[in-house]
């Protein structure tokens, strides 16, 4: 039996970016307090990688992957565009470390960026399969479009699949 070799091509995700693909790609970003939202679909294997920097966007419409809360909607628009099947998209949430030292959790960045993620993919009832956050490091997330599976480096190790 004969095995086809594919060739995985990895694509950054800039701070604030959005990039939707397919299998065999390999989506990547660098992630401290911001959150990386990774939505795949199980069935078509399109994957789209936010990276979030801040929870909430206050009615700003420029660049959506910026925000949390206008990150989610674009993305379901470009999985849909691109032929995803809304019942098989599902959600993993990556970062959201406590970069800086605060006095009040209030002003955790990180934990307000996770919260907002998870609350809004709990409304659009999209299943939240994993996820790697909070900590005070920053790291490296892979998002696999063929296996829907994210490694995570911290430093100069990889410390997880998800």
């Amino acid at each position: 039996m004969a095995t086809a070799i594919l060739s995985k091509t990895s694509i950054r995700v800039p701070m604030a970016g959005i990039v939707a693909s397919s299998a065999p790609n390999v989506l990547e970003t660098l992630l401290g307090s911001c959150v990386g939202i990774s939505l795949w679909c199980q069935e078509t294997r399109l994957g789209a990688l936010a990276h979030a920097m801040l929870s909430d966007s206050q009615g700003c419409t420029k660049q959506p992957g910026r925000f949390v809360d206008t990150a989610i909607p674009e993305m379901l628009d470009q999985l849909a565009k691109n032929g995803a099947r809304r019942r098989a998209i599902v959600a993993k949430i990556t970062g959201g470390s406590n970069m800086f030292k605060v006095s009040s959790s209030s002003h955790e960045v990180g934990r307000k960026n996770i919260d907002k993620a998870c609350e809004l993919l709990r409304l659009q009832k999209i299943p939240i399969l994993a996820q790697h956050i909070g900590g005070s490091s920053g790291r490296v997330i892979y998002f696999d479009l063929e296996t829907g599976e994210i490694r995570v480096k911290v430093g100069l190790e990889f410390v997880a699949k998800i």
